[in-house]
């Protein structure tokens, strides 16, 4: 057979994408059964989590039936639905557990075997029991056989006659097998044969009939036909047939949700085509934009019919991360504020996924010992429940009113910003700029290729004038050294920084150009926000450099956000009082800590027991501390009128649990969600500040808690920090905020510009990051 390269990249892609996406579905539908039968204390972090009991539990089902009378039938879509599961794994590179020693790759083989091994006889002719399952079991093993490369075999198993389809239940499905067949003939080189055999179907075989023609399904034809042509060069005509399979799939389907991934489908192609087959004239590049405008909706449809972004263990979710690649790489590769427009809003679609889930998953961590704990805890599982209910007609509509109404619960109960993450809604772009006002922002984003499964960066930079660029990010040398000296992303940065950085190389590479030269002629430092992704979010940003000899932190006053739409203004207030100050000198059990840069900067006394206490005290100098009789949560978890606060103690744990190690009552991430924190909040602790935002799910942590709690600001530690190092920068930004209440993050820029221009080492001020909302 001829090798694969006589296929276009164009159409291999367009096919890869489509198997994901139908298998998808599929694989939804098929772990949806296995939810049913789960306790609703059953909530999975991750996908492979999910799968591995899907499998099981068909297996079992599988396993049991095949010994059972008249359970045939039983067996073959267990071992069918397995199948499914197995084969989206391989795409996504998933690797669920084992089930015993069953080899999970001969799932479809097995159901085909047992199909075949219970036919009977009618007139002569080998009949299914259940003829529609039959040709869906069929109809997956060739599919199976397609993307495992053995087209021989594929072709073999779906060139099937008409009249195993006519009259039998399963007429729907014979557009499945034509496009089966097509795939596997374009895949091993027979482009040429397509065209002609689809035609003969349609002038003289099947789809010549007018009852057949009426199938939603048969606009699987007229795409398949485009992909011919398009195999062969026939653009134009390609075009024509893409357009027309969209006509008949609205007209057909009547844009019925069931129908929104092949909706998904055909808009992603046709940007595509256009894209491959035309130069980037203005008429082309906007004929490409709605065309990815309408794939993008179509995603954020079946996102709120499916709710699959607080189910991030489901196949649709691992899928669609991948589909925005797709169209993440179509808006940068074309010029313009509309594309530039486009590819933000896909990076900021693509990090909302997966909290509420996620929360309710480590809800063991949102401590139910307190009222407001136990409200969070009950919304959240109200949430999940709504999203996991019918999310088709009439429920739909029920599911969305309930979704609203507990969106306007948690805003009240908590905050805007965690009912934002919680129950999202698409961003406003126009909304995020005027958001970023007068700053610059840098948005990135990691997302993973249809075809590959790999890492691709994406950059999006705002302009305080509105300008708005969106690109690819080219990974280099000093990147890539970079990105794999962080993982996994619980690696301690101090390791890495004492191993060499190349800092102006990482600076080219992540800062664009005109970004650089507006740094280099600026009169005063910029403000500069940053949203990272996945590894991106353990950079320390102002070690860049923006030339050989200059830091990022020399011309730019930076800030972090989770995400650019927890933006909540394009300003953010100085520092003010009065503040809650919890310091602490000796841990329980532990390494006691040096505070006595931060006590002198307070004017704080050290108890005759080396404790310091709990202390309130207004913002100016001058002004003398009180000590206060409660312990900080007990302090927070009330309304108060404190409008900062600065903690130094140990701190430890991940996500939800990362914890302050404070005296009596140490202050989980998640009990850090119930407390309602100051405006401007200096943490001075281990790690506490490490906000990692993860490829499929937004950022769960401490500092997140804290925004989400009322933080306005907040200025905390990435990593181990010497004591030393940490107490001088702390009190340093305490004495700035008490002198002239200036802002945390200025005021740590400030603090760090000393250290840079004592040439001081990198570990001693470079791991201290701002935060804001």
């Amino acid at each position: 057979m001829p090798v694969n390269g006589a296929l276009p990249d164009a159409v291999r892609r367009v096919l890869a994408r489509d198997d994901l996406m139908m298998l998808a579905r599929e694989a939804e539908a098929a772990v949806d059964i296995v939810r049913e039968g789960m306790t609703d204390e059953h909530v999975f972090r991750h996908e492979s989590e999910l799968f591995s009991e899907a499998l099981r539990m068909y297996w079992y089902t599988a396993r049991n039936a095949a010994v059972e009378s008249d359970c045939s039938s039983v067996a073959q879509l267990a071992r069918d639905n397995a199948g499914v599961i197995v084969r989206l794994c391989r795409l996504l590179k998933l690797h669920p557990g084992a089930i015993h020693d069953v080899d999970v790759g001969t799932f479809h083989t097995q159901a085909v075997a047992e199909l075949a091994a219970t036919r009977e006889t009618l007139a002569g002719d080998p009949v299914d029991r259940d003829l529609y399952q039959g040709r869906i079991i069929l109809y997956h093993a060739g599919r199976d056989l397609r993307i495992g490369g053995d087209y021989a075999a594929a072709i073999d198993l779906v060139e099937r006659g008409d009249k195993e389809f006519v009259g039998t239940g399963a007429d729907i499905l014979r557009a499945a097998f034509h496009f089966e067949l097509s795939a596997s003939y374009l895949l091993c080189g027979r482009v040429a044969e397509v065209r002609t055999m689809l035609r003969e179907a349609i002038e003289e075989g099947y789809w010549k009939a007018v009852a057949a023609s009426e199938y939603v399904s048969r606009h699987r034809i007229e795409y398949t036909l485009a992909l011919a042509a398009w195999a062969e060069g026939d653009l134009d005509e390609a075009a024509s047939q893409l357009a027309r399979a969209h006509r008949y799939l609205h007209r057909t389907g009547r844009r019925a949700a069931r129908y929104d991934v092949e909706d998904l489908l055909l808009s992603l192609a046709r940007a595509e085509l256009l894209v491959d087959g035309h130069g980037p004239t203005l008429p082309t590049v906007n004929r490409v934009i709605d065309h990815l405008d309408e794939a993008l909706r179509t995603i954020e449809g079946i996102r709120d019919r499916w709710r699959v972004i607080s189910r991030s263990g489901s196949p649709l979710a691992a899928a669609i991360r991948r589909v925005y690649g797709d169209i993440a790489r179509a808006a940068a590769a074309l010029n313009g504020r509309q594309a530039a427009e486009l590819g933000l809003r896909v990076a900021l679609s693509a990090k909302q996924s997966g909290f509420a889930g996620r929360m309710r998953a480590d809800r063991f961590d949102v401590e139910n010992r307190w009222w407001k704990g136990r409200r969070l805890r009950s919304l959240l599982d109200q949430v999940v429940e709504a999203e996991s209910g019918p999310q088709l007609g009439g429920a739909a509509a029920e599911n969305e009113k309930r979704l609203d109404d507990l969106r306007q619960r948690i805003e009240q109960a908590v905050s805007p910003l965690l009912a934002d993450v919680v129950v999202p809604v698409p961003a406003n772009i126009a909304r995020v700029i005027d958001a970023v006002g007068h700053r610059y922002a840098l948005d990135y984003v990691s997302l993973p290729d249809t075809v590959t499964g790999e890492a691709t960066w994406f950059r999006t930079l705002v302009e305080p004038s509105g300008g708005l660029s969106f690109d690819h990010l080219a990974s280099g040398a000093a990147l890539s050294a970079f990105l794999t000296a962080v993982e996994p992303a619980t690696v301690a940065l101090t390791d890495v920084l004492s191993a060499g950085v190349d800092w102006p190389a990482l600076g080219e590479q992540l800062l664009p150009r005109s970004l650089r030269d507006g740094l280099a002629v600026a009169e005063a430092p910029v403000t500069l926000v940053i949203s990272a992704h996945s590894a991106l979010s353990l950079m320390p940003w102002g070690a860049l450099g923006i030339d050989t000899n200059t830091r990022l932190v020399e011309r730019a006053v930076i800030t972090q956000t989770p995400v650019l739409t927890c933006l909540s203004g394009p300003s953010t207030a100085p520092a003010s009082g009065p503040a809650l100050i919890h310091l602490v000198p000796k841990a329980e059990g532990g390494i006691d800590l040096n505070v006595e840069s931060e006590r002198a900067a307070w004017g704080i006394r050290l108890r005759d027991d080396g404790h310091v206490p709990l202390v309130e005290c207004a913002l100016e100098l001058g002004r003398r501390p009180t000590d206060l009789p409660r312990t900080l949560a007990d302090t927070l978890s009330r309304r108060g009128h404190w409008r900062y606060a600065h903690v130094a103690s140990h701190g430890e744990g991940e996500g939800l649990g990362q914890t302050l190690l404070l005296p009596g009552a140490p202050i989980s991430a998640g009990r850090a969600l119930t407390l309602h924190w100051p405006q401007s909040l200096l943490i001075v602790s281990c790690k506490v500040g490490r906000l990692v935002n993860i490829e499929h799910a937004e950022p769960l942590n401490f500092v997140m808690a804290a925004l989400a709690g009322g933080a306005e600001q907040v200025v905390a530690c990435i990593d181990e920090v010497p004591d030393y190092s940490a107490g001088r920068a702390a009190a340093e930004i305490v004495r700035r905020s008490r002198t002239n209440g200036t802002r945390l993050d200025v005021a740590l820029h400030d603090a760090q510009l000393h250290w840079v221009k004592g040439r001081w080492p990198d570990i001693a001020w470079t791991l201290f990051a701002a935060y804001t909302r």
